[in-house]
């Protein structure tokens, strides 16, 4: 046997040994070679995140209110001329706020990084753009010029006139751009806004203000049902049954705000059908008006204008007395006729529920002044479903009374009671 032979024995050996000085000459040279490049990389990356730009990427994390074009404006004008602010949502909410110098935005960056724009919400995370100028088409709540009335405007006149024709979002009126104080974070909460008026504090904008509501049961829901539940959280201004899809419909609200309310109180709630309540916000601007909308299971329409119903509870002159409490088995309950009785408020319970035999425990609150004109108190139930079907088929539910010429509307909302009617008394 040869045993030098090429493919031999002693030349597989030499061939492993050559490979293992070979491997560790080569690891060698890596951990050189990887050294250098993690440094110059490193360097990069930090001369990266070290070059100032005029513009500044806005990345807001815990987003519980909106975040708009007048948001963005009000944190940043103080540190500078802001010219253009653009919005996008792709990835969470990030906003890029173009400055007039670079100095203004470094200054901007040093204040605004990791600062909450809400007391403990809305958190800020500062960094520098790559683009050297924001491209601009129009201005509304999330893109804005400041430097042009009406970016992209085109300068030919129209061949016709606008046509008459009804406001596509709501009837009222539209509100001047706003200024927040500064309380607590870069700007106070909205709850500390005049008049305590989230509808008429944010502008009504078009974008946003359409739910899709699925898990709904065929058989009971109505449009009367959905503005009874969706009505504590915002105005509601049109709904629509889809036929395509049951169980299925779809609520405009009045603003952005409406919209992130009932997101946060109503999705995923449990029915008393057992279905679960499931919300997504639409890629549609509004409803259009449907001339001959199809009945429902109880033959009502499948489409009704709330635009201008009085039971809307979001007005200036009464968006004060509101309370938006998250749902719970306790109901407040009031402008109730007031010489009502317990029995007479439990048997118009009954009423209007019909399949469900709910046990209740009333509590009247005593009359304001000899003359009370209406009555109010808490309602219990033992399930929190039982409350929410109660809502949706007793709120504003007509009650006759001898001493009006017109039935009392009964309103009802959920109650910041957590632990029920009978502790609360004993706690006292």
């Amino acid at each position: 046997m040869m045993s030098f032979n090429h493919y031999g024995y002693n030349s597989l050996k030499n061939d492993q040994t050559n490979k293992r000085l070979r491997t560790a000459d080569y690891d060698r040279e890596s951990r050189t070679t990887n050294s250098s490049v993690s440094s110059y990389e490193d360097g990069r990356r930090k001369n990266a995140e070290t070059q100032p730009n005029h513009i500044l990427l806005l990345t807001i994390t815990k987003v519980t209110y909106p975040i708009n074009t007048d948001v963005i404006h009000t944190i940043s004008k103080d540190h500078g001329n802001v010219l253009r602010i653009v919005i996008f949502r792709k990835r969470g909410v990030q906003a890029m706020v173009e400055y007039e110098e670079v100095e203004q935005a470094i200054r901007a960056k040093q204040l605004m990084d990791g600062a909450d724009i809400y007391q403990g919400c809305c958190t800020l995370r500062v960094e520098y753009a790559k683009p050297s100028k924001l491209n601009v088409y129009k201005n509304d709540s999330e893109t804005w010029d400041y430097t042009t009335p009406n970016p992209g405007e085109k300068k030919t006149a129209p061949l016709l006139p606008d046509p008459p024709r009804a406001p596509l979002i709501s009837t009222r009126p539209t509100f001047p751009r706003f200024d927040f104080e500064c309380r607590g974070g870069l700007l106070s909460t909205p709850h500390d806004l005049p008049n305590n008026n989230y509808g008429d504090s944010y502008p009504a904008t078009p974008g946003r203000c359409v739910l899709m509501v699925y898990g709904l049961d065929p058989d009971k829901a109505n449009c009367n049902r959905l503005f009874n539940l969706f009505c504590l959280y915002g105005n509601v201004v049109k709904i629509k049954f889809l036929k395509s899809k049951e169980g299925c419909a779809m609520v405009q609200m009045d603003n952005e705000m409406s919209v992130d309310r009932c997101m946060d109180n109503l999705n995923k709630l449990t029915l008393i059908s057992g279905n679960v309540l499931q919300l997504q916000v639409s890629k549609q601007m509004y409803l259009s008006d449907i001339m001959v909308p199809y009945d429902l299971s109880d033959g009502t329409p499948s489409f009704k204008d709330y635009s201008n119903s009085k039971n809307n509870r979001y007005h200036s002159n009464s968006n004060g007395k509101n309370r938006r409490q998250t749902p719970s088995s306790v109901l407040h309950f009031f402008n109730a006729p007031p010489n009502i009785s317990e029995a007479d408020l439990s048997q118009t319970i009954c009423k209007a529920v019909k399949d469900v035999d709910p046990k209740i425990i009333i509590k009247m609150f005593p009359p304001k002044g000899t003359e009370a004109r209406s009555s109010s108190g808490l309602i219990e139930f033992t399930d929190m479903a039982i409350a929410v079907e109660v809502i949706m088929a007793v709120n504003h539910w007509p009650i006759k009374c001898e001493s009006s010429k017109f039935p009392y509307l009964l309103r009802l909302c959920f109650s910041s009671l957590p632990k029920g009617i009978a502790n609360a008394e004993m706690a006292q």
